[in-house]
């Protein structure tokens, strides 16, 4: 009997999918000399080496998350982006019929995966080295990105989520039942949902939207040679400029300096959007919700081995939040990985 994608070693998950990226490869004008993964998670991206030494990534949407037209929104913003701006970005290459994108039956998940092939961009990820002005310069690019964002037009034929609730357009896995969701933690996350969705909505009345990154941080962020580049527009959606802030400082939260150096960054370019202080700290519980979120349905096998840690986290996370009001990462209680 062969066994359920997500019941399956995070190992044989990538193997499977290799085989189902060396397939979609064969639409691409290139000759494939080797295949390397890069990052196995919501999604799955490999390392395309060719005969005549380019090198390219390739991505497949195996979260499901993403409707084709999602993604004909994403390569299209991006390849305006590419135009307008001089960000370093992944540039989505053309197939051997000039299209941007193709898709790819995955007979273990028993549906068409959406694949893009993106241009290359050199450097480590800004994780391995963040700084303060590095920091300043991400926060320079989110504020080119949402210059270009409020003047860009969605093309008729793409489509792309709006962002701007708790769960940003998913669909909410935390209220169905899970074994591992007592009434305890029931009550937390239930609480955080209700207080944060307030939040969101009195930010969101009147403001203006337009297309946000939506995962702007240092592990979609690389340096190279003095510049940054940006990439992983996968979560792409139409919200408030402020959730892109709130997003990145979400990574950098207890991190005061580096937060404070991103938000300088911003303001170097344009005034910040307007927000308070609750708002804002809401958006930062608000992802821990997300990602809580993404971890309980995903079929990725190093997700499925991590949901108990981070559940019992994230709980403990949301329950200091709701009593103080500030969202923080470093809170009392945390149990540690192994």
């Amino acid at each position: 009997m062969v066994r359920p994608f997500h019941e399956l070693s995070a190992q044989s998950q990538v193997r499977r999918l290799r085989a189902v990226a060396l397939h979609a490869l064969h639409s691409y004008p290139i000759d494939v000399a080797r295949l390397r993964l890069i990052y196995h998670g919501y999604n799955t991206t490999f390392r395309v080496d060719t005969a005549d030494g380019r090198r390219y990534a390739l991505r497949l949407n195996v979260s499901g998350n993403r409707s084709f037209a999602n993604v004909a929104g994403e390569i299209s913003w991006l390849t305006a982006l590419a135009r307008d701006t001089d960000l370093m970005l992944p540039v989505p290459q053309a197939t051997v019929n000039g299209e941007l994108s193709t898709r790819e039956f995955a007979a273990d998940l028993g549906r068409e995966l959406p694949a893009v092939l993106f241009s290359w961009l050199p450097g480590p990820d800004l994780e391995d080295s963040t700084t303060v002005p590095r920091m300043i310069a991400v926060g320079r690019a989110a504020a080119a990105l949402h210059a270009h964002g409020e003047q860009w037009v969605l093309p008729s034929y793409a489509e792309l989520p709006d962002v701007d609730s708790v769960l940003m357009g998913t669909a909410n896995n935390l209220s169905s039942e899970h074994p591992l969701i007592g009434a305890d933690e029931r009550g937390v996350i239930d609480a955080a949902l209700a207080h944060t969705q307030s939040q969101f909505e009195s930010l969101v009345h009147n403001a203006r939207r337009h297309v946000l990154h939506a995962d702007l941080h240092s592990a979609n962020l690389k340096w190279n040679r003095g510049r940054l580049a940006v990439f992983d527009f996968d979560d792409c959606g139409f919200g408030v400029p402020a959730l892109d802030l709130a997003i990145a400082a979400y990574y950098l939260r207890d991190e005061d300096e580096l937060e404070s150096a991103f938000l300088e960054g911003y303001q170097q370019v344009r005034e910040l959007p307007p927000f308070t202080a609750d708002q804002y700290e809401a958006m930062l519980a608000a992802r821990n919700l997300v990602l809580l979120n993404d971890v309980i349905a995903s079929s990725n096998a190093e997700f499925r081995d991590l949901l108990p840690r981070y559940l019992a986290n994230t709980v403990t996370k949301l329950r200091r939040y709701l009593d103080v009001g500030v969202y923080r990462h470093e809170v009392p209680g945390l149990i540690a990985a192994d």
